[in-house]
């Protein structure tokens, strides 16, 4: 790929491709004798053949003998089937992993184009953030697109890294960036903040894409989130959501992954209704899925097991979202004057290829990679410098006595039975020398979160429920929609520990006990990337959840949960610097029940 860009007219070989589609001059590639997966007719196709010159395909039909030279190389398909390449369309790549670590277990799997929010990066740096990403994955084996974050937050702090709508028109005329990415429906149309729907005027008025979150939205307000502009949406979690968003013109994106498994919600509808503007997405994978199960391939694969046709489920990964995002003249299916994004898939139904082509160049065989792979762009220093907060005591995590409502009682934010959704509750807490103690064996900690962008520090120390541990403290930089420093802990000795320990390494994840650190997971690009090999940091994720789980937690992804303490997309209390955010009252308050 050149440039990370999806087409150029300077690079569209037209009258090589003529000539080759009429043999006047020889392909470079040919696969021949295998069953096309048509995604545009809807057909499966016995003895088709595919010629391939350069980068493009010249010519798809019966027989591509007359495309045959003496230097063209051919690949006997042997009637396999020859489908195009997997595209997820709302991934989260810049998160966890280096990106060219991640792409030894996706390109294998079939993946041959990523659109990726950028949050994370913008988050912690603004639109330079955002700019620096595409510098770091610029020259990715595969097509990388990015989005632009809108940069929705509940912290305060973060609000002056906005990106503006002139740095966002900037960074449209990028051609690798395709649009506006996920807008919270709630900070979109509910507010009188005309910022959100600025960015998605901008975007749509230059062109391109507008991506939706309607979690939770019915009737009026999800009609007004598409009159606001947004196109997709990735949370419907029943049928009913589906056929509400299809009614409205949206594009469907059905998730399956970390954050949620809602592929099960099409079998009720799965023989009713048209799959042309359903897209599978995973919305994002950690470092222990992808070392494990690869990528995306397994959730291509429970689709056809739960009974949807292969072909569906390819149009669900390669032409929808091509269609969607206006790639579909580049990508999306096996056709003449397309890239060849090509795959060959072994038997009906096993979705895992035998062999991965992107753009012509044969980048895996048989599961394995058979390009060099290797970081190659180094990130910028400003972005290993982001955990801009001053080490802490643990006095500094002390709550007097007068913060308590009436009889003692606290505020608490509740973690919900999944560990995504948190309400607000109330708790009796214990109190000595003048300052509120948590309660550990009633499961009552502490909660921390400091911003870590102004490089003052603010920070709100309140209560939580529904973590589980009986001691030690965990700390984080990895929560999502803010630029800070969330941490749980039984004793505010160890939760100073962990604090200090992701200060230390700027950024990253640590698990303290008994005053030492037990675990760590450094994420020093921009507080939320490691450069640890994927695996070793795969193992780690393994470890904390087991050191977790031995500390008394029954979430099942503990991790996650804590990052997700911070959101703006999640309901219904989050924590911020400036105390618990609630997302009905729309106020911030402190710990006084």
């Amino acid at each position: 790929m050149q440039d990370n860009i999806g087409f150029m007219e300077d690079d569209f070989p037209s009258r090589r491709l003529v000539e080759t589609a009429l043999g006047n001059e020889e392909a470079d590639l040919v696969i021949t004798g295998g069953t096309l997966l048509d995604v545009y007719s809807g057909r499966v196709l016995p003895h088709r053949s595919v010629a391939v010159r350069g980068r493009w395909i010249a010519y798809v039909g019966p027989d591509a003998s007359h495309t045959v030279g003496r230097k063209t190389r051919v690949i006997q398909a042997q009637n396999r089937f020859i489908s195009p390449g997997y595209m997820d369309t709302h991934t989260h790549v810049a998160y966890y992993f280096d990106m060219f670590d991640f792409l030894k277990y996706a390109i294998p799997c079939g993946i041959t184009t990523l659109i990726t929010e950028v949050e994370t990066y913008s988050f912690a740096a603004g639109a330079p953030g955002f700019r620096a990403f595409l510098d770091v994955v610029r020259d990715s084996p595969v097509k990388l697109y990015s989005l632009v974050c809108p940069m929705a937050t509940n912290s305060p702090a973060v609000r002056s890294l906005y990106i503006t709508v002139d740095q966002l028109r900037e960074l449209l005329r990028d051609e690798s960036v395709l649009g506006l990415g996920e807008s919270y429906w709630q900070g979109t149309i509910l507010t009188h903040d005309d910022r959100v729907i600025r960015l998605m005027k901008e975007t749509r008025r230059m062109g391109k894409s507008v991506q939706g979150h309607a979690a939770g939205a019915v009737d009026r307000k999800l009609a007004a989130y598409a009159a606001a502009g947004a196109l997709s949406c990735h949370e419907a979690i029943s049928a009913e959501n589906v056929l509400s968003r299809l009614e409205l013109g949206f594009y469907v994106m059905v998730r399956e992954g970390d954050i949620r498994s809602d592929l099960g919600m099409l079998s009720p509808i799965k023989d009713e209704v048209d799959f042309r503007r359903l897209i599978l997405v995973t919305d994002g994978s950690n470092p222990e899925r992808v070392v494990q199960h690869g990528y995306m391939v397994d959730i291509i694969q429970k689709a056809v097991d739960m009974g949807i046709p292969p072909l569906k489920a390819v149009q669900m990964v390669s032409l929808n979202p091509a269609e969607h995002f206006g790639l579909s003249h580049i990508v999306g299916g096996i056709a003449p004057g397309r890239l060849a994004d090509i795959l060959l898939l072994p038997e009906p139904g096993v979705m895992k290829p035998d062999l991965v082509i992107s753009e012509g160049r044969i980048l895996a065989e048989n599961g394995k990679l058979t390009i060099p792979l290797e970081r190659r762009n180094p990130y910028p220093d400003f972005l290993l410098k982001t955990v801009k907060v001053d080490f802490i005591q643990p006095g500094h995590l002390a709550l007097p006595q007068a913060m308590a409502g009436p009889g003692g009682l606290v505020r608490t934010m509740d973690i919900q039975p999944g560990g995504l959704v948190t309400r607000e509750g109330s708790a009796r807490a214990g109190m000595k020398n003048g300052e509120i103690l948590p309660d550990p064996e009633n499961d009552l900690l502490k909660i921390v979160f400091i911003e870590r962008v102004s490089g003052r520090g603010e920070r709100f120390v309140g209560f939580v429920r529904g973590y589980g541990i009986t001691s030690g403290a965990v700390a984080t930089t990895l929560c999502w929609d803010t630029c800070g420093v969330v941490a749980i802990g039984a004793s505010d000795e160890d939760l100073a520990v962990a604090v200090n320990r992701v200060i230390e390494t700027q950024g990253g994840t640590a698990l303290a006990r008994e005053g030492n650190i037990v675990l760590d997971m450094p994420c020093d690009v921009g507080g939320f990337v490691s450069r640890m090999a994927i695996e070793d940091l795969a193992s780690r994720f393994n470890q904390f959840q087991r050191l977790l789980m031995d500390l008394g937690t029954k979430l099942h992804f503990a991790h996650l949960t804590l990052c997700v303490l911070t959101s703006a997309a999640i309901p219904f209390v989050k924590i911020t610097e400036k105390g618990y955010y609630r997302f009905r009252e729309n106020d911030y308050v402190g710990n006084g029940a």
